[in-house]
Order: structure tokens, then C-alpha cells, then sequence
């Protein structure tokens, strides 16, 4: 199997993705009549601040996503792995809550159809946030839609960041599809989870393989993303929709009325 390429920039697609769907009717009311959903409803930071801006192309996914922080970019990586997710949308739309506007960083669609939207914030900052995201987490949910806010603590967690990035590098390798059908027949096998190394053992493959498996969301990961973590089919999951990833992440809902002791590291938002 070739070892996919790791060298720094940007990678564009030779062809155009096709664009998701469009936005429910309830959201599309509260964007700017210049919205596209593919693109941010803001104009990220420029380069040239001490920020960096990413642009992430990852095959799992219809469209390149974009983010304007390491932090945000760790959360797209992670998001991506997860075989629930069909899109992942940057700055999606502008919500007018009690007259001020509010900006999520992402909108995640699933494949079922359901839709959650996801702050990314540094775990010192919730409080000074929380009052709007009290206000976000209830016009979202009277739309039938959850919101999440995630840290820096809970994507870094253990480094699983690190992991997925690493996971990402093999995702657009060619492995011959006789190997491929070898390591899935393997894992067919363990519905409760096996490690990868394990599994890449039994079904006399180069751990590579497995790191593409899981990238491209053949496997995904029983638990959390993680190097120690048990490898599954997509089939033997128990969660389904944004909830699998918000358990990876070990967070919930957000509840509209969070208190200001509501969220600490290594904790859940909601109840």
C-alpha cells in the first residue's frame, strides 16, 4: 500500500464537490439573502494575522471546510471521522437572537437528515459565552435541532486530536480492494471492537490499511477516537446521528438554561 504524501499546504480538488443540501426553511429565514451554504456567512481572518486560516479537504466529505483556528480545525478532523456525518458547513448562517446576531461555527448534518449546530471555544472562555449559547441552544431546539458547544480540552483529550490528524494522511491512499475486503471479512468477526493492531494482524495487513479503513469510514472506532481505543464496523454502533460524535467528544446537548458551573473540562454541557 503507498504511503500517502505529508507534505505541508493546501490540497484543492481537481473537480468541483457537489453541494450539500440546502438548509432547513427555518434557519435559510434567519440568513443574510447573500448566504451561500457552502460558503462562510462572514469573511474568515485574514492570513496574515497571528491566526491561521485552514482549508480542509477531506475525501469522507462532499466540500472542503474551513477554519479560522487549530482549534477549529482539530474539530473538523475528529467530525469527519465520524460515519454518521454527511456535511460539515463552516459558519453556516446568521441567527438574530434577542436582536443580536450570532454566528455558529458549524453546522453538521447527518446522514439521517438531522442537523446539529457546534461552537468551538477554549474551555476559559464558556462563561462569557454562555448566556448566548442559552439563547442559541433554545431557537435551535424549537427548530428540532441541537446545539453543542466543544473545548479545546475535549478535542485534545488524550491527544485523539493528534490521532485523527495522523488518520487523515492515509485517507486518500489506493489500497487494493482484495486487502480491503480481507481486513472488513476480519472485523465482521468482532462486533464488540478489536484494537488495531490486533486487527491488522489477523487480517495480514500493514496498520496503514487500518488508518485508511478508518478515515475513509469503513471502521470507525467504538468508544473514542483514539490510538488505545476498539475498532468496529460502522453496522455495530449503538449511537446514531450527531449523538455518536457528541459521545466521542464527551459532550451533550447544551441545555438552554446552563448554569455558570454547568460546563468544566473532562465534563458533559448537558444532563
Amino acid at each position: 500500500m503507498r504511503k500517502p504524501s505529508t507534505s505541508a499546504g493546501i490540497t484543492m480538488p481537481a473537480t468541483r464537490a457537489s453541494a450539500p443540501d440546502d438548509p432547513p426553511d427555518e434557519i435559510r429565514a434567519a440568513m443574510r439573502p447573500t448566504d451561500v451554504f457552502t460558503t462562510p456567512v462572514r469573511r474568515l481572518i485574514k492570513p496574515t494575522t497571528p491566526r491561521t486560516v485552514h482549508l480542509l479537504n477531506i475525501p469522507a466529505l462532499a466540500a472542503p471546510v474551513q477554519a479560522e483556528a487549530t482549534t477549529e480545525a482539530d474539530f473538523v478532523r475528529l467530525a469527519a471521522l465520524c460515519p454518521t456525518v454527511k456535511h460539515i458547513a463552516a459558519q453556516p448562517c446568521t441567527l438574530l437572537l434577542s436582536g443580536q446576531a450570532y454566528t455558529p461555527d458549524y453546522r453538521v448534518e447527518c446522514h439521517s437528515g438531522a442537523v446539529s449546530y457546534w461552537e468551538v471555544k477554549l474551555e476559559k472562555r464558556f462563561d462569557d459565552y454562555r448566556a448566548l449559547f442559552n439563547r442559541a441552544a433554545q431557537y435551535l431546539h424549537e427548530q428540532g435541532e441541537r446545539f453543542y458547544a466543544v473545548s479545546n480540552v475535549s478535542l485534545r483529550f488524550r491527544g485523539h486530536h493528534l490521532h485523527a490528524e495522523l488518520l487523515h494522511r492515509y485517507g486518500k491512499a489506493e489500497p487494493a480492494e482484495a486487502d480491503v475486503a480481507r481486513v472488513l471479512t476480519e472485523a465482521r468477526g468482532h462486533p464488540n471492537g478489536c484494537s488495531a493492531v490486533r486487527l491488522a494482524a489477523r487480517a495480514r495487513a500493514p496498520l496503514e490499511l487500518i488508518y485508511h479503513l478508518l478515515a475513509s469510514r469503513r471502521l470507525t472506532f467504538k468508544r473514542r477516537i483514539g490510538e488505545a481505543d476498539l475498532i468496529t464496523l460502522p453496522e455495530f454502533l449503538e449511537k446514531e446521528d450527531d449523538l455518536l460524535l457528541a459521545s466521542w467528544l464527551d459532550v451533550s446537548p447544551w441545555r438552554t438554561n446552563a448554569g455558570t458551573h454547568a460546563r468544566a473540562a473532562g465534563r458533559q454541557v448537558g444532563p
